[in-house]
C-alpha cells in the first residue's frame, strides 16, 4: 500500500468510556458533520424505580444504539463481515485513498495503546484507522479507549490481531432522520416526559429517590453478581453508574451544538447539567470505594443516598425551567404588538 498526504485528524470523542463500539461509529461519523448528535436527544433519562420493584437486571443498558448514531447521521454505512486480511487491507487502503475513516473488529491483544492487554489478554475491540505510511508499514489510529489519537499501530500488529470485520462510511445526499421540531419544543418535550406529564412516562427524578433510598439494596445485589459471575468485570449497577454519566455528557453535547447558548436560561441549564455531570461522578467515586478493604460503609452508606437525591433535585429544577421558558415564551407572544393588533 502507499502512504498518503491527507492524514486525517480524527480525535476521539469524549463520554464514552466502556463504550467502545458506539463511542468509535460516533467518533467516525463526526468526520462527516453532526447530525449524529440528533441521536443523543432523548438521553437525558433514567431507569426505571418504584418501591414494589427492583429492576438491577435491566441495569447497565446504553441509552441510545449505534443503529440510532448512524440512523441521525448524514452518512451511508456498510459493515463487512467475514472479510478476508488481504480484502480488508485493500478495502482500507481505498478508504483512506478516498479520505474516509475505516472502523475495524480487532483483538485488543495486538493495540498497542492498551497498556493491561498488549501482548498479554484478548478482548475484541473496534477502532478507527485514519492514515497509513509506507515507509514504515504503519497505521495510524483514533479510538475512543484511553482517548487514543493518531497512535501507531504495525501492519503486522494490525494483522495478528484482526477480527474479519471492518465498517464503510461516505457521505450521503439523502435526507437525514432528524425529528421535524425545533429546539424548544424538543426540550419541553423531554421535560414534559421527564417530569412523568406525557402519557406512558413517569417521572425519572421520583426514580432517581427510589434509587437512592433503595441503593444498599443494589449494592448487596452488586455484590452477588460479583462472586457468581468475573470478579473483574463490571457489574450491573456499575455500568448503570457509568452509563447515568455518559449520557449526560452526550445529552449536554447535542444542547450546546443545536440550542442558542446565548439564551440566558440555556446557560443555567449547560451549567446545571456540568455539576450534574460532576456530581453523579463523585457518585461513582463514593460507589467504588465500597469495595475497598478499609472503606467505612456506614458513611458511603448515609451520605451517598442524600447526594443522588441532590443531583435530583437539581435535574429536576432543570426540567423545570424549561417548563418556565415556554411559559414566558407564549406570554411574550401574546403580548407582542402584532399579537395584540390582531386581537
Amino acid at each position: 500500500m502507499s502512504s498518503f498526504s491527507n492524514l486525517l485528524d480524527l480525535k476521539p470523542l469524549s463520554g464514552f468510556d466502556w463504550s467502545c463500539f458506539n463511542g468509535n461509529i460516533a467518533t467516525a461519523i463526526s468526520y462527516f458533520g453532526n447530525d449524529y448528535l440528533h441521536a443523543f436527544q432523548q438521553s437525558w433519562t433514567f431507569s426505571r424505580f418504584d418501591q414494589h420493584d427492583l429492576p438491577y437486571h435491566s441495569l447497565g443498558q446504553e441509552t441510545y444504539t449505534y443503529e440510532e448514531i448512524l440512523k441521525y447521521a448524514n452518512v451511508d454505512s456498510m459493515l463487512h463481515r467475514n472479510i478476508a486480511l488481504p480484502d480488508a487491507l485493500r478495502k482500507i487502503h481505498q478508504e483512506l485513498e478516498a479520505g474516509r475513516p475505516v472502523l475495524v473488529k480487532c483483538d485488543a491483544f495486538s493495540c498497542p495503546w492498551f497498556p493491561d492487554n498488549y501482548h498479554t489478554l484478548h478482548n475484541t475491540h473496534f477502532f478507527i484507522i485514519v492514515d497509513y505510511d509506507a515507509q514504515t508499514d504503519v497505521f495510524s489510529c483514533t479510538d475512543v479507549s484511553y482517548m487514543t489519537h493518531n497512535y501507531k499501530q504495525s501492519v503486522a500488529d494490525f494483522s495478528q490481531g484482526f477480527l474479519n470485520e471492518v465498517m464503510t462510511f461516505s457521505p450521503t445526499t439523502r435526507t437525514a432522520h432528524t425529528e421535524e421540531m425545533d429546539i424548544d419544543s424538543l426540550l419541553l418535550n423531554i421535560a414534559k416526559t421527564n417530569l412523568g406529564l406525557q402519557p406512558q412516562s413517569y417521572s425519572i427524578f421520583d426514580s432517581m429517590r427510589t434509587f437512592a433510598d433503595r441503593f444498599e439494596e443494589c449494592y448487596q445485589l452488586a455484590v452477588t453478581e460479583m462472586n457468581q459471575f468475573d470478579l473483574g468485570a463490571a457489574n450491573k449497577l456499575h455500568l448503570e453508574l457509568l452509563y447515568i454519566i455518559q449520557a449526560r455528557m452526550q445529552f449536554l453535547r447535542w444542547l450546546e451544538h443545536y440550542a442558542d447558548t446565548e439564551n440566558v436560561n440555556i446557560q443555567r441549564i449547560r451549567a446545571a447539567f456540568e455539576q450534574s455531570i460532576k456530581s453523579w461522578s463523585i457518585v461513582r467515586m463514593m460507589y467504588l470505594k465500597l469495595y475497598e478493604p478499609k472503606s467505612n460503609k456506614e458513611h458511603i452508606f448515609s451520605t451517598l443516598p442524600e447526594k443522588i437525591k441532590a443531583i435530583a433535585a437539581m435535574e429536576e429544577d432543570i426540567a423545570y425551567t424549561i417548563l418556565h421558558m415556554e411559559q414566558m415564551r407564549v406570554l411574550n407572544l401574546k403580548l407582542s404588538p402584532a399579537h395584540t393588533s390582531i386581537g
